[in-house]
């Protein structure tokens, strides 16, 4: 089991290992217990328009070690 607190300021990467940001926050589902996803700040801006905070959702997530591994992750972010 993985403690939502040693989530936080890691590393995240995408499945092409492009680094994506660090762990700000974890979001909580609260009915059932569960993680939804986590909140990432300080986003690299080449794949994240103009470097704002994301949420990614927890069933992206393929390893936690000392760094996070994304399973799929959008070539670019970017809003309307």
């Amino acid at each position: 089991m993985i403690s939502t607190e040693s989530l936080l300021q890691k590393q995240v990467f995408t499945d092409r290992g492009v680094l994506v940001g660090v762990v700000y926050d974890v979001i909580l589902n609260f009915d059932d217990g569960s993680v939804h996803g986590l909140l990432i700040k300080d986003t690299n801006p080449a794949i994240v328009k103009d470097g704002i905070s994301i949420s990614i959702p927890y069933k992206w997530i393929r390893a936690v070690g000392d760094a996070i591994l994304l399973l799929t992750f959008p070539q670019r972010v970017t809003f309307a």
